[in-house]
């Protein structure tokens, strides 16, 4: 009987030649779906709006006049320099009123123990959640001259003007605006500072302390430099988000800002609006580039493996009252402008009473009124919200795998540039889109807005929400043991066969909360729905809320603002049940 032969290696066994060439394929194939998603829809609008503000154009024949002199534009017309200026103030304003309610809040949340916590901790991040260009519509109805606060001071007779511009010396409705801001965007210092405060390594501040150092110089000299990071990443965000806000000026009616500028540029394209383009596309890449090159989404005051976590201490019951009220007070101011819109839905007059004669009128003509737009809105944000989140989900799902478990080239640019949306304001892209795809060789093609909007809308909203989706499946990946993919590999199975039989069903609870989340913000997205939809027959929710405020049916509005807010509410519900903990993290910097 012959001797028998060694075992050879199995034919299918992949060798090291054959991951080389999936290496290779898998960077050449992100880079080749990168180019042609953020190329024509990301990095080409924003250098078009870049280039925009150093020339002028001939929009009939295309043809561009370099002009550098337009970056003295501020200088040569009060409008556009007040309008920087005013939005400045409102991003300082905006942030240091933030900074005031939330540090507190984090502070809480981070050292003391209370009873109620996380429910109350919980209810700190609704604000978030809800769309500030509803809370602004519910804002406005309450301090009219003849609304719900004048008639509980008793000044219905010589009611105060609170949204005048000769209110408070002619800061009035920019106070306005700057509280509907803080109201809505103070849980991102929150959400970084109480991060940052419950993570730092507290041997550092007993150490200090038993040196004889006192609790004031414990916290100047170690816990502050160590929550400054998070800090300051969670209030370059506020900054920039309060700085493009574009919503609760158009409804206050308070146009002399960048945003509001940019916004009336979009139908004549005209100069101004591009200079006033830059200018905020590049603050808006300075912030990022600090946030990227020296915070680091304030990872610093993160403790090391095997460290104490920071200590929790019960408060003293005085303190622990005062503690109650103050998330009391903080979380009414915050849900009342949207308790108002509420009411102001089942209204059918509210003027000079603290109740409205009530009705459902407004809900029925919401929704069955033939020569209503309400209806026809909420169709197109749901068309539009689902076809950009089946994007997200099939985008992120492929980039995320790519990044996590590929060996990609120049995996950092790319990580880098799937993030810039969420640090671009979104303004900025929709604008940038509007005047590429309005411009020869584009116009009247598919992809101009004012022929259908509907396309570029699904694109606006699947790109800027991207990120979101990128982190959610990202984080589902680093949590899961990558043993069955390797067996997958080397039993012969491609990489794409992997992904889809063995990686997907393992992560399909972050990809179902990665689309929940990014519907979610697309149904009310007002920065592109308000610039984009140019088309005055196809109109999303927010452009619709907008313009039925606009033309006095604010009781309608009001009810089509509910609308929205119980589809994000049950979205976002569903959304914390699959993704927990990590439904925080995706808001940090």
């Amino acid at each position: 009987m012959a001797a028998s032969s060694p075992i050879s290696p199995s034919p299918i066994a992949p060798t090291r030649r054959s991951f080389a060439w999936r290496s290779q394929s898998v960077s050449l194939l992100t880079w080749t779906l990168c180019a042609l998603v953020f190329g024509p829809f990301l990095i080409y609008p924003v250098i078009q709006v870049l280039i925009g503000g150093l020339s002028t154009v001939d929009f009939a024949t295309g043809t561009r006049t370099f002009n550098p002199s337009l970056l003295l534009l501020p200088l040569q017309r009060p409008l556009v320099r007040e309008s920087l200026v005013n939005s400045f103030w409102l991003g300082i304003l905006t942030t240091i009123l933030a900074s005031l309610l939330a540090i507190p809040l984090a502070y809480a949340a981070a050292r003391l123990k209370f009873w109620g916590k996380a429910f109350l901790t919980g209810l700190l991040l609704v604000p978030l959640l809800l769309p500030p260009l509803v809370g602004a519509v519910g804002l406005k109805q309450m301090l009219a001259r003849e609304g719900f606060i004048n008639t509980l001071l008793g000044r219905t007779q010589n009611p105060i003007d609170f949204l005048g511009s000769t209110t408070l010396g002619g800061w009035g409705p920019l106070l306005m605006v700057v509280l509907v801001a803080a109201l809505h965007l103070y849980p991102l210092i929150y959400l970084n500072v109480s991060a940052a405060w419950a993570n730092v390594d507290s041997s550092l501040e007993e150490a200090a302390e038993n040196q004889g150092a006192s609790s004031w110089r414990v916290f100047f000299t170690i816990t502050l430099p160590l929550l400054l990071p998070g800090y300051l990443s969670g209030a370059l965000i506020v900054f920039i988000f309060a700085f493009t806000d574009l919503g609760t000026p158009l409804i206050f009616g308070y146009r002399k800002v960048a945003a509001v500028q940019i916004f009336d540029a979009k139908a004549s394209l005209s100069p101004d609006g591009y200079v006033v383009a830059l200018y905020v596309v590049v603050l808006a890449a300075l912030i990022f580039w600090i946030s990227r090159r020296y915070l680091d989404g304030g990872k610093i005051a993160t403790l090391a493996r095997g460290t104490r976590r920071a200590r929790e201490a019960a408060p003293a019951t005085w303190l622990l009252v005062l503690l109650y009220l103050y998330f009391l007070v903080v979380i009414v101011a915050a849900l009342l402008p949207h308790f108002a819109v509420v009411v102001a839905s089942f209204a059918k007059v509210w003027v000079s009473s603290l109740w409205p004669v009530w009705t459902l009128d407004n809900y029925i003509q919401v929704f069955t009124s033939p020569v209503n737009t309400a209806a026809a809105s909420i169709k197109l944000s749901l068309l539009c919200a689902s076809a950009s989140m089946m994007l997200d989900v099939v985008g992120g799902f492929a980039l995320a795998y790519a990044l996590v478990r590929g060996k990609v080239w120049a995996k950092g640019f790319i990580d880098t540039l799937a993030m810039l949306p969420l640090a671009l304001p979104g303004l900025i892209l929709a604008f940038g889109l509007l005047t590429v795809y309005h411009s020869p060789p584009f116009r009247g093609g598919p992809l101009d807005p004012f022929v259908n909007p509907v396309p570029l809308l699904i694109i606006s909203y699947a790109v800027r929400r991207l990120p979101y989706a990128l982190r959610s499946v990202a984080g589902g990946l680093q949590q899961m043991n990558v043993a069955l993919e390797e067996a997958s590999l080397n039993m012969g199975a491609t990489p794409v066969q992997t992904a889809w039989q063995i990686t997907r069903p393992l992560v399909m609870a972050n990809l179902i909360a990665a689309g929940l989340l990014t519907f979610a913000f697309a149904v009310l997205e007002v920065s592109d729905s308000l610039v984009l939809a140019a088309s005055s027959d196809q109109m999303p929710i927010a452009q619709a809320i907008f313009r039925m405020v606009q033309s006095g049916n604010i009781y309608q509005g009001c009810a089509l603002g509910v609308v929205g807010m119980l589809l994000l509410t049950a979205t976002f519900m569903l959304v914390n049940k699959l993704l927990g903990k990590q439904l925080g993290s995706l808001f940090r910097a």
